[in-house]
């Protein structure tokens, strides 16, 4: 399927879409946005947090799983792909096979700021993933001269946040016994 600019696809369409590459795309309100391969600082950040969320998943024996490469339905032809996304075992089977897209909102969902991205990670995102019912949303900064990590949580059907440096350690409501600073993490 050829794509145009001023093309808008249904959620269907983007679901089916193949342009014969590797890249990975976010839909956003009908249109394709082509994703960056991220950098090692992102990856390397992606796991620190992926393997302090299933040590606490593991330590608790929490039907839980961490995964990457998935896409969260956000709207009616919108579909964003978080860094990574926390979810239950039962939610992680009921995903397409094929399509790898949640339709249902997962527990949590993390996004590590790249420079092309910090208005989308902190305004765009935060908006639509709270929209979508996501119950805790982080958006990990280490680019910035302030870098942080700013972890929202659902309250009703607002988000309420807070930021963490350097030696903090991290709040989480998913994972109320979790130790690690927001410097572990950023300096991943």
């Amino acid at each position: 399927m050829q794509i145009t600019a001023a093309q808008k696809l249904t959620f269907e369409e983007y679901l089916a879409y193949d342009d014969g590459t590797n890249l990975r795309y976010e839909l956003v309100n009908g249109q394709l946005l082509p994703m960056a391969p991220p950098k090692p600082k992102h990856q390397f950040i992606v796991r620190a947090l992926t393997l302090a969320f299933e040590q606490e998943i593991y330590r608790l024996k929490l039907p839980r799983m961490t995964l990457t490469n998935i896409g969260v339905r956000t709207g009616l032809r919108s579909c964003r792909c978080p860094d990574l996304c926390l979810t239950t075992i039962e939610q992680a089977r009921e995903i397409d096979e094929k399509s790898g897209v949640f339709e249902t909102p997962p527990l949590l969902a993390v996004e590590v700021v790249s420079p092309s991205s910090v208005e989308d990670d902190y305004i765009t995102k935060r908006d639509e993933y709270q929209a979508t019912g996501i119950p805790e949303y982080w958006v990990v900064d280490a680019i910035s001269d302030d870098s942080r990590i700013t972890i929202h949580t659902l309250k009703g059907e607002v988000y309420n946040l807070q930021v963490f440096r350097n030696q903090e350690q991290l709040v989480s409501a998913t994972f109320p016994e979790l130790k690690v600073t927001a410097e572990a993490i950023l300096n991943a």
